[in-house]
């Protein structure tokens, strides 16, 4: 089936002739509603849907409806730019329906903006619904090591660690494939079509529809988004317009390596960002982080009790009697949550007082974090994170080719050994990658690159010196593929993409290049105005000696970022 569907994709990147028998056999196939929204939502802010092929090199298997949100432009109309928040899992309708006037301040008002929610994610049709409801399914992960992270100790080379390592392996692949097992039962053939691939012919689609045959595509995508921009602007190369991916992760990686080794690759910057955490911290002091114990103190100091903690939740994990649903915390949730935390360092004074808070016998706040709100109508996000990657990915096909527990610790040692000491095996929690050997199905068409067309137009790249989990070095990657066909904008800053902390720098950049296609010269490097932990009571702020429309810029950036965080971030909606 692969093979056909790379044959049929080698010929020509353009499907718009199997498109035309595909409108023919079912007439609903185009077909675009617009109705008011059943959320409050900005002024002028639209939902809808979209019925797209279900398989675009067979029209016998229907359609698939794909949800829609969209914002009009506000002068003279360019065409649309489709909205990606990454994951995947995350709905790109909310993008517009939460922020949409937001966006609109930072791609221009010349755009209509849409925001979709791609194959098996939020209230496109299918959607991934392998439990019953998502409170079923965080039943049966509570307690395992899928909501409670791998848990490991500062000695990697300690046998029995490893051994205790295998154990928590057997436990994750008998989970995954019990998931995997329920989805074939209760998604069956609807799982064959959630492939990135799938999604780059929706975004290709739905520009004919809005835009016409001969418009160029448009798109802004920050994380599992930049992995969409990559396949899009490969796949369709003639017809690139303006494209911006922002928090760059590496597609050569997501599309040639099975999912249990790519957290060697995507953990390639969290120490810098780890570092730059302490540093910080000890530069604020206790008032604003309660991790240090005096402003200045040896970063190794903070380090080291940060470390000493770890090591003793996994000899003894924490009892958490007050928390939304009792329990107890683990080194694999500690660290699982400073890794999340490293992400966002606009939060880190309020991250660092739960730490400190867990580290003082008190886990309660932070133990809040690390679990599910148990809602009904949840999105089953996790699992349509393995319906995209597991489509994605390359897997072992048999038994005997299948990762054993064995083969996967040592993965994960090497990964902490050689990449990320304090992060290398919690990328899991976050990330909640593997057991596709045990994925039902296989997709009708699997792009594996390669990743060095020559583009119509040129697409601006950014990335952060110290992303945690898309580090920058995916960022010169894809730049370095491109070639001549991209720019690369390095926003020097901790986070995960550039509006982790605001940057006028880096948001004017990418006004300018929605507005004009201006594109920042080779080795520009932007610097924040925002930073972690500022202190609101020495008189300065991120808007001291701003002009209004910078205010306003920054300010949207700060509301992007909280829905997105709010997406992307497993069991930590509503903390930014």
């Amino acid at each position: 089936m692969w093979s056909r569907a790379l044959e049929l994709f080698s010929k020509s990147f353009d499907v718009h002739v199997a498109l035309t028998s595909l409108v023919s056999s079912h007439s609903t196939i185009g077909t675009v509603k617009w109705f008011k929204c059943d959320t409050d939502v900005p002024d002028g802010v639209e939902c809808g849907t979209i019925d797209v092929p279900l398989d675009y090199f067979n029209a016998s298997k229907g359609t698939s409806t794909l949800a829609l949100a969209r914002l009009n432009a506000t002068k003279e109309r360019r065409g649309t730019v489709f909205l990606n928040p990454g994951g995947p899992g995350g709905a790109g309708t909310r993008l517009v329906t939460g922020r949409g006037d937001l966006f609109a301040l930072l791609v221009g008002p010349h755009y209509d903006l849409i925001g979709f929610d791609p194959r098996g994610i939020g209230r496109t049709v299918p959607k991934t619904q392998c439990f019953p409801d998502a409170m079923y399914r965080q039943i049966f992960q509570a307690n395992t090591v899928i909501e409670q992270g791998f848990t490991v100790t500062s000695n990697y080379s300690d046998p029995i660690m490893r051994d205790k390592l295998i154990e928590q392996h057997r436990q994750f692949l008998a989970l995954y494939e019990t998931q995997a097992k329920l989805c074939a039962e209760n998604m069956g053939e609807e799982l064959k079509y959630m492939g990135t691939a799938n999604v780059v012919r929706d975004i290709d689609f739905m520009t004919t529809v809005f835009d016409g045959k001969n418009a160029n595509i448009n798109f802004w995508g920050g994380s599992y988004g930049t992995l969409l921009g990559a396949y899009l602007v490969n796949m369709i190369p003639s017809r690139v317009g303006r494209v911006v991916i922002d928090g760059v992760a590496n597609p050569v990686v997501w599309s040639n390596e099975e999912t249990y080794f790519w957290p060697r690759d995507f953990l390639s910057s969290t120490e810098d960002t780890f570092q730059w955490f302490l540093r910080t911290c000890s530069q604020a002091g206790p008032k604003l982080c309660p991790l240090a114990r005096e402003v200045g103190e040896p970063t190794t100091d903070i380090q080291t009790r940060l470390e000493a903690f770890m090591d003793k939740l996994y000899e003894t994990p924490l009892p958490v009697p007050n928390a939304r649903r009792p329990g107890y915390l683990t080194s694999g949730g500690f660290r699982a949550l400073i890794l999340v935390f490293l992400e966002r360092p606009a939060i880190w004074g309020v991250g660092s007082k739960f730490l400190a808070e867990a580290m003082a016998g008190d886990g309660t706040a932070l133990y809040n974090l690390l679990l599910p709100d148990y809602d009904i109508t949840a999105p089953d996000s996790d699992l349509a994170r393995l319906a995209v990657s597991c489509l994605d990915a390359p897997r072992s096909k048999t038994q005997a080719e299948f990762p054993t527990p064995e083969m996967m610790t040592d993965v994960a040692l090497e990964a902490i050994r050689d990449v990320s000491p304090h992060f290398g095996a919690s990328m899991s929690w976050g990330e909640p990658d593997g057991g596709c050997q045990f994925w039902p199905v296989e997709g009708p068409e699997r792009f594996i690159g390669p990743w060095n067309h020559t583009l119509s137009n040129k697409i601006l790249i950014i990335s952060n010196t110290a992303d945690p989990v898309t580090p920058i070095a995916s960022g010169k990657l894809v730049h370095k593929l491109l070639a001549d066909s991209s720019a690369l904008l390095v926003q020097n800053s901790p986070g995960h993409c550039s509006l982790a902390l605001g940057s006028l720098c880096t948001l004017k950049t990418v006004q300018k290049y929605y507005d004009s296609g201006e594109l920042p010269s080779e080795g520009t490097i932007c610097e924040t105005d925002e930073v972690p932990f500022p202190d609101p009571l020495n008189g300065v702020s991120v808007f001291s000696d701003k002009s209004k429309d910078d205010v306003a810029l920054l300010l949207a950036a700060m509301g992007i970022r909280d829905e997105l965080h709010s997406m992307r971030g497993r069991h930590i909606s509503g903390f930014y």
